[in-house]
This record gives structure tokens, C-alpha cells and sequence, in this order.
């Protein structure tokens, strides 16, 4: 069966795992990149092996877990270094997403990416939802819900893709500004997905 992929995207703090949330409270599958990277840079052999190569042995405890501050370390020290290790793991998430495609059985899912552009993973997928809110909304949740500082927060903020860019790319959009209805904004963007893409699914 041919199966529709929605991206649901937006920058830091915008809300789009609340809206991801949303979808799969209404029986719509969705693929969380960040949290199939994090299981898949322990599970993977491949990503294990090439990670070894490149960072030496300490880059895994001896337990196997993933030695999160050596990786940090690596990480911030230089852009280019992110571009390697998003090298490594960008593939393999790449490869379980088209094989976790194929194990649902709803017609339509989804995948849920804040770097989808940046990624190519646009390219796994037949839609794309932007979530967006305005900069001083985004910045006040991501300081709350990750315990940061104004400044972590505004660096974070200042590295990735601008709404404007994600617009451009972007099929729909969803304003998740604290005063919008996105419960019924998110019903007209699937209702539009389904008439656009003809998929056979009820959805409410």
C-alpha cells in the first residue's frame, strides 16, 4: 500500500511536538527523527563502527551507552564537526524511517524533524507542515521546557533555519502563538492533505 508522509517542522520552541502529539492521538503514526537518531547511535553497528573510527573508542562506555559528553564535546568545537557526525547518523535515520514507512498500516504518516531541510529528509516525504511561532514565544517555552538560559536559548535560535526560509518550502502552516485554534487549524491542513493527496483514510 502507498502510504502518504507528512514532515511536521518549526524551529526551536515553536510547538511542533505538540502538534505531532496531536496526530498521533488521532491514530496517525509519526516518526520522531531526534529520538530514532538518539536510539539508533547505540543500536546501529554502523553508526557504532564509523563513530569509533572517527572519535576513538571513548566515544561509547564501557556499558555500551553513548558517551553523551564526549560527543557534546566533539559537537560544539566546530560546525564542520556536526556536518561529520550528521554524516554518520543522517543515513541510517534515513534507512529506519523508509523501513518504519513500510510497517504502518494507516495510509498517511508522519515524521517529525526540526532540521528536515537542512537534513534532505524533505525529500522522504510528500508534504510538509511548519509550525511556527513569533521569536520571544519560541524563546520563553524553550528556556522553560529546557531549564537554559536566555542566551543557550538564543544561540540555538540564532544557528537554524529561519521561518521565513521554512515557508518558502513549506505546503502549509500552522501559527502556534498561544492565542490560535491549532486543534482546528491542524484538521483543515489534514483535510487538505487528503483531498490534495487522495489518500483513503477517515480521520476523525
Amino acid at each position: 500500500m502507498n502510504k502518504v508522509r507528512l514532515a511536521v517542522t518549526g524551529g526551536i520552541g515553536s510547538g511542533k511536538s505538540y502538534v505531532a502529539a496531536m496526530l498521533s492521538r488521532w491514530r496517525i503514526p509519526v516518526y520522531n527523527t531526534d529520538e530514532e537518531a538518539r536510539r539508533l547511535m547505540v543500536e546501529s553497528e554502523r553508526i557504532r563502527q564509523d563513530l569509533t573510527a572517527l572519535l576513538g573508542p571513548g566515544a561509547y562506555t564501557r556499558d555500551g551507552a553513548l558517551d553523551k559528553r564526549r560527543i557534546a564535546s566533539y559537537l560544539f568545537a566546530s560546525p564542520r564537526h556536526a556536518e561529520r557526525i550528521n554524516g554518520l547518523v543522517h543515513p541510517v535515520v534515513r534507512d529506519d524511517f523508509l523501513a518504519w514507512v513500510e510497517r504502518q498500516e494507516r495510509p498517511l504518516v508522519a515524521m517529525e524533524c526540526a532540521i528536515l531541510f537542512e537534513s534532505g529528509f524533505d525529500r522522504l516525504v510528500d508534504k510538509v507542515l511548519l509550525v511556527r511561532a513569533p521569536g520571544d514565544v519560541c524563546l520563553k517555552r524553550a528556556m522553560r521546557r529546557d531549564c537554559a538560559s536566555e542566551e543557550a536559548v538564543k544561540a540555538r535560535m540564532a544557528a537554524q533555519m529561519s521561518d521565513e526560509e521554512r515557508c518558502a518550502k513549506a505546503d502549509y502552516i500552522i501559527d502556534n502563538d498561544g492565542n490560535s485554534d491549532v486543534e482546528r487549524r491542524l484538521e483543515e491542513v489534514l483535510r487538505r492533505v487528503v483531498a490534495e493527496t487522495r489518500v483513503e483514510i477517515k480521520l476523525f
